[in-house]
């Protein structure tokens, strides 16, 4: 009887025009995708160890610059001129006889002479062929800031595409997070392509080999011997040297040995800023070929990836972002 009654009254559906089920989740792959790029972008530069070693490339960029100049290149010929010309004064000087009595120290500096030229002259040669290279390299935005801004947006991908994932399962097409991917994927493609990043990839390996001669503590060490006899050389032709000659000989030809003499102050200021300057970034060049080396496994050089490295996630994450978001329906957050 009490059936009977129940079933007179309306139902439900007779009230409302549909009966409200929970919305279908949406694909939730491109916010996988998205997750799995940032993350990627996060653990790249750990795994590498990109943060110290773009750090010390910076460096070394910084420090170069005075010396990696046509001008400064330029000057430090000029000086080995002026010590060609030095050592062509004394082998006159030894060919006319005016030379009073024997010093070893001069003896060595002629004997000596040519073979420290010749490194020199090939330290700097190295220096200019590169210039065009560093150029490009010091025209990047701060290396050091690389790595950095590739985890920077590895957090706002891997953040992005979970809350996105998320909304995707609730129903929502998280058009939010997709913007915010988007909008960090267009970031990572404007640095590869408005940075230079892909005009330097050529740079850094032609970089790498035509320093890696030059920087190397035997070198430095090497280079720094050379001014020991050079600055024993001088002190005897400046003084006993020429003012023996000069007391038997006064109408002696001493203009090389003079010419050195006005120059010298200058000229071994700059060899030792350069020699400095090399000698302290040593390390940070074999930071930078560990770094370009890092990649090796994957069968190309980190330099020559550099570009990609930004490009190509920034590329994969706009087009996951954009996957679905022409779905009709309602939904937009």
């Amino acid at each position: 009887m009490v059936t009977d009654r129940l079933s007179g009254l309306p139902a439900y559906s007779e009230f409302v025009a549909h009966v409200e089920t929970a919305p279908p989740a949406r694909p939730r792959w491109p916010f996988a995708v998205i997750v799995a790029v940032g993350l990627a972008l996060i653990l790249a530069p750990i795994i590498t160890g990109m943060f110290p070693r773009a750090a010390r490339g910076e460096a070394m960029i910084d420090a170069f610059g005075p010396y990696v100049s046509r001008s400064s290149i330029d000057g430090y010929r000029d000086d080995l001129r002026v010590l060609d010309g030095a050592r062509a004064n004394v082998l006159a000087l030894r060919s006319q006889g005016l030379e009073q009595g024997r010093y070893d120290r001069v003896d060595s500096f002629v004997r000596d002479y040519p073979g420290i030229r010749s490194d020199i002259s090939s330290m700097l040669d190295a220096i200019d062929a590169n210039r065009d290279n560093y150029r490009r390299l010091a025209d990047l935005p701060p290396i050091g800031a690389l790595p950095w801004l590739l985890a920077l947006a590895g957090v706002i991908l891997t953040g992005a595409g979970v809350f996105g994932f998320r909304r995707a399962a609730a129903g929502g097409r998280g058009v939010v997070w997709r913007s915010i991917a988007a909008l960090a994927a267009l970031g990572l493609i404007a640095i590869s392509l408005a940075g230079g990043l892909f005009s330097a990839a050529s740079a850094g390996r032609p970089l790498i080999e035509g320093f890696r001669p030059i920087l190397t503590h035997d070198e430095v060490r090497e280079v720094q011997g050379y001014f020991v006899t050079l600055v024993a050389a001088d002190g005897d032709l400046n003084s006993r040297y020429t003012g023996a000659i000069r007391a038997a000989h006064p109408d002696a030809d001493l203009a090389g040995i003079a010419a050195l003499e006005a120059r010298w102050q200058p000229m071994t200021s700059r060899f030792a800023a350069l020699i400095g300057t090399m000698n302290d970034n040593i390390d940070n060049f074999d930071a930078v070929a560990a770094l370009d080396e890092a990649t090796k496994p994957l069968r190309f050089t980190a330099f020559r990836g550099l570009g990609w490295f930004y490009l190509a996630p920034g590329v994969v994450v706009f087009a996951a972002a954009a996957a679905g978001l022409r779905e009709p329906g309602k939904e937009r957050q």
